[in-house]
């Protein structure tokens, strides 16, 4: 068998950077995805008109994509990635009629934050440098190297900034915990950084103090948007890799990675044909890996037991109209953030007061909607049960909490939004369970609402079997465009060495 042969498990972003990254070091790779084209959880759809997105929606980190570009084997014709970074990351709205523009100069945002909340200025700059300097003492060990062999390693590659940075990082209590004594005596601004927690699923209420690194990402790297909307990410990412030969097989469901006992030898599809290579990479959640990929492996039912993250109750909708005070990411909070988070973990969903997460991509993307139109893609925070939202009544009362929520926070006459409504159409857990495999419809794989969780992330070269790997949101280093992109990064290192 050739030796310089890999096969990827799905063409999710992670399996996609994998798949790129492997061919630059010489590898002959094919791609094998159950869908009719890739992306994973990252598509777009067109109808009526509107063009939305139907996935992840914020973008950071960008120099993880161009970063490809500069690879071996990239033609002189590829054309490069192209994007914009935004002058602001959100517009945030509360019941109490407080609103509040997150620029991306810190400096405004700060001062924006003085005059709209009266905001201790001191407070949130040293928020934010506690975030930046905590993001960038621990990126090096948790983020850029597989972090199971940078433990074994001990203090080296990447671990001085973390030994520097260790005696005030927050290594105890929770986000809020964190986030009230910084920001003591301001509700609204304990809320925006509370809702950080949310960027990988969890609880910021239960989820460890350390996720106080996830802002700077926002206010210290900034936030961006790609030409052609976040599906030019798969889109560009696809075209590098056809440049480089790799051959793409969709509507391919695999059924079993194949193995000796000791190393991996290939993939069975469902239609029963095998295809042989001593090197495999699962762009798969993890729970279907082992439970319907590597049935006669070893389970790792600690890791495959822990806490789902959330999940998502999603509205694509074609709105007749435009609002001003929005813009690209916009979240109107719901007056109650605890015990929102308490209902979604005891009863599924968020109840009648729910945060709610409105992405506009007409807004930096005109062609997007019809003239004088938005395409508002709608997130409702909601538990990772696919059962719970195949109750067509289940799905009526949340859009109704929604409804009010953007009439009251954006001072509409109550009745009169749903009316706008030209176009909708709805993404429960189960579809997206069904249509990605992630497991009970988790958006983020397992939550991190535990001290452990990043050191529960399956580690992205099996200890099992030689020549299998992982990569993707529910493995190391975690959900998100751009640590899917850095696990894809980490796998070609690991199958290099």
């Amino acid at each position: 068998m050739n030796s310089k042969r890999a096969i990827v498990v799905g063409s999710g972003v992670a399996g996609l950077s994998a798949a790129v990254r492997l061919a630059a070091k010489g590898y002959k790779v094919e791609v094998f995805e159950a869908a009719d084209g890739p992306g994973g959880k990252l598509r777009e759809r067109s109808v009526a008109g509107y063009r939305f997105d139907l996935g992840p929606s914020l973008f950071t980190l960008p120099e993880l994509v161009t970063a490809i570009d500069s690879l071996p084997g990239a033609p002189a014709e590829m054309p490069p990635f192209e994007f914009e970074k935004l002058d602001r990351s959100t517009h945030y709205f509360w019941p109490n009629r407080k609103r509040l523009v997150a620029w991306a100069d810190n400096e405004r945002f700060v001062t924006e934050a003085v005059e709209t909340l009266g905001a201790d200025a001191e407070a949130v700059r040293a928020m934010l440098a506690a975030s930046a300097r905590n993001f960038e003492g621990t990126r090096g060990v948790f983020l850029d190297q597989p972090i199971h062999h940078a433990l074994r390693r001990g203090p080296r590659n990447g671990w001085s900034p973390l030994l520097k940075a260790l005696p005030r990082l927050p290594l105890t209590g929770t986000l809020h915990g964190f986030n009230a004594r910084m920001l003591k005596g301001q509700p609204e601004l304990v809320q925006l950084f509370d809702r950080y927690a949310t960027y990988n699923g969890s609880d910021p209420y239960r989820a460890p103090a350390m996720m106080n690194v996830i802002p700077h990402l926002e206010h210290g790297v900034g936030t961006f948007f790609p030409r052609g909307g976040m599906f030019g990410i798969v889109k560009h990412l696809y075209k590098s890799a056809i440049a480089r030969r790799i051959q793409f097989h969709f509507n391919a469901a695999v059924d079993r990675i194949l193995h000796n006992g000791s190393q991996v030898t290939g993939i069975q599809l469902k239609n029963g044909n095998q295809h042989h290579a001593p090197v495999v990479v699962s762009n798969a959640d993890i729970h279907p890996t082992y439970r319907r990929l590597l049935p006669d492996l070893p389970q790792p039912e600690r890791i495959l037991g822990q806490e789902r993250s959330t999940s998502g109750l999603i509205f694509y909708w074609g709105v007749r109209g435009t609002s001003p005070e929005l813009h690209l990411h916009n979240i109107l909070f719901s007056e109650d953030y605890k015990r929102e988070f308490e209902r979604i973990a005891a009863n599924g969903d968020p109840g009648d007061d729910p945060t709610v997460y409105i992405n506009i991509t007409s807004k930096v993307k005109a062609d997007d909607a019809p003239v004088g139109c938005e395409n508002w893609f709608v997130l409702v925070n909601v538990s990772a049960n696919p059962e719970k939202y195949d109750d067509p009544a289940a799905i009526k009362r949340v859009k109704q909490a929604v409804i009010d929520r953007v009439e009251q926070s954006l001072g509409r006459e109550p009745g009169s939004f749903e009316s706008l409504i030209e176009f909708e159409d709805v993404l429960r857990p189960s579809d997206i369970e069904s249509r990605t495999s992630s497991w009970r419809g988790a958006l983020y794989g397992a939550s991190s609402n535990s001290p452990m969780s990043a050191f529960l992330r399956h580690r992205n070269k099996s200890r099992d079997l030689e020549g299998l790997y992982f990569c993707g949101g529910s493995v190391h280093p975690g959900g998100g465009i751009p640590l899917c992109l850095l696990s894809g990064r980490i796998v070609s290192e690991l199958v290099a060495s």
